[in-house]
């Protein structure tokens, strides 16, 4: 049996921290979590790479802000 086959659709594992979470990138219509998130700047993008759990989205979107110019350093 495929270690997928035991999760559930729309259940997706994070390649940053390995926690499972629900995606519904491939859903339609599109109607996924990460919708109403801040989008990352384009070159923040890997097209090849998985998508973030939540909480590794939001790490790499604060990432993005604070590297914006005329950005407030932490």
């Amino acid at each position: 049996m495929k270690p997928s086959a035991s999760r559930p659709q729309g259940s997706a594992r994070c390649p940053r921290c390995g926690n499972a979470f629900d995606c519904a990138m491939h859903a339609e219509p599109f109607d996924c979590w990460c919708r109403e998130m801040p989008a990352l700047p384009r070159d923040r993008l890997d097209p090849a790479g998985r998508c973030l759990c939540p909480e590794c989205l939001v790490a790499e979107i604060a990432k993005a802000a604070q590297a914006e110019p005329g950005a407030n350093p932490p």
